[in-house]
C-alpha cells in the first residue's frame, strides 16, 4: 500500500534539491496576515491582534526579490470555504518567484519540478485558440468584444454574471476535461479571469501570459509572468475585485526601486501533486496527523 508520508517526504526533497540547483533560496513569509482581503477571502484568527490565516502565499514571497533574485516557499495555506475531496481547509502550496525571467523560463521550471512525479509529457492547449475555434474572436488581435455575452450565452449563464466566473467556467467545461489521462499546460488565457496580476503578453490584445497544468483532471501548478505596468494591473485587478492591501505594498515596494516590476511567480499544490502522481484523488489520504 502506498505510504503517504514518505511519497510526500520525497516529492518535497525533490522539489527543494530542483529548486536549489536552479540558484532559487528558501524563505519563510508569515502565515498569520493582516490584511484580510475581503469577506469570506481569509480565516479570522484572534491572535496579536486581529489577524487572518495566508489562503495563498503571493505577495508577501514576492517582496523577498528585493534580496535574492529567485525565491521559494513551501508553507501552509488555508480556505475557508467547505472542504470535498478536492479542497481542504489546510494544505501545502509551494510558491515561488523569480526576478527578470520570462514565461517560457517558467512554463520550463515547471516541467523539471514536476516532470519527475508524473507518467505523463505535458502537452500545450491555447484557450485563446479555442476561443477563437468557437467563437470566432482572435483574441491574439482584437478585444473581448461580445465574448463575454456569447461565452454566457452558450454556458446557459445570465447575461450579469461577471466574467470571470463564465470564463471559469467554460474553461472547466470544456478544456479541463481534455486532460483526463494526460498532463496539459492551458496557455494563453484571456484578460477578465480570475488572475489580474498576469502581463498582458506583448503584442496581443487580450492575451495574458498564464498558464495551468492539469493532470488527468485535477489542476496542480499556476504559473504567470508578472504584470510590469503599474496602471494596466490596478485597472485588471480592481475591475474583477482582486486589488488588495498586499499588493499595494508590493508595488510601492516596486516604486521605490526596491523591487524589479519584472518577474514570474508560480505555485504548486503538494497534495495535489501527490494526488496525480498517485492516482489517488482524495486530498484527505495526504495530510499526516488528521485526527488532531
Amino acid at each position: 500500500m502506498l505510504n503517504p508520508v514518505a511519497m510526500k517526504s520525497d516529492l518535497l526533497f525533490s522539489l527543494r534539491d530542483t529548486l536549489r540547483s536552479e540558484t532559487f533560496v528558501e524563505v519563510v513569509t508569515p502565515t498569520l496576515r493582516r490584511a484580510d482581503l475581503g469577506t469570506g477571502r481569509r480565516v479570522l484568527v484572534d491572535l496579536d491582534g486581529k489577524r487572518h490565516l495566508r489562503a495563498m502565499i503571493g505577495p508577501a514571497l514576492r517582496v523577498n526579490l528585493e534580496y535574492h533574485r529567485r525565491v521559494f516557499e513551501i508553507g501552509p495555506c488555508f480556505r475557508p470555504e467547505k472542504p470535498d475531496k478536492l479542497h481542504a481547509p489546510e494544505f501545502q502550496m509551494l510558491d515561488l518567484y523569480a526576478a527578470n525571467e520570462n514565461f517560457e523560463f517558467l512554463i520550463d521550471l515547471a516541467e523539471k519540478l514536476i516532470g519527475p512525479h508524473i507518467p505523463h509529457t505535458p502537452q500545450r492547449l491555447s484557450v485563446a485558440g479555442h476561443i477563437r475555434d468557437q467563437f470566432g474572436i482572435d483574441l491574439l488581435r482584437e478585444p473581448l468584444g461580445d465574448l463575454p455575452a456569447q461565452m454566457a450565452a452558450h454556458l446557459n449563464m445570465g447575461a450579469d454574471v461577471p466574467f470571470k466566473t463564465v470564463l471559469g467556467k467554460f474553461i472547466e467545461r470544456e478544456l479541463e476535461v481534455q486532460s483526463t489521462g494526460t498532463a496539459l499546460f492551458l496557455t494563453e488565457y484571456p484578460v477578465g479571469g480570475d488572475e489580474p496580476c498576469a502581463r498582458l503578453t506583448p503584442g496581443t490584445a487580450a492575451v495574458l501570459s498564464r498558464f495551468e497544468l492539469l493532470l488527468d483532471g485535477i489542476e496542480v501548478v499556476n504559473g504567470y509572468e508578472d504584470e510590469p505596468d503599474r496602471d494596466a494591473f490596478v485597472e485588471r485587478a480592481q475591475a474583477v475585485d482582486l486589488y488588495d492591501d498586499e499588493q499595494a505594498l508590493a508595488w510601492k515596494a516596486i516604486d521605490a526601486g526596491r523591487l524589479p516590476a519584472s518577474s514570474v511567480g508560480l505555485g504548486i499544490g503538494i497534495e495535489r501533486l501527490c494526488m496525480a502522481a498517485s492516482g489517488i484523488k482524495n486530498i484527505a489520504f495526504f495530510q499526516q496527523s488528521p485526527q488532531y
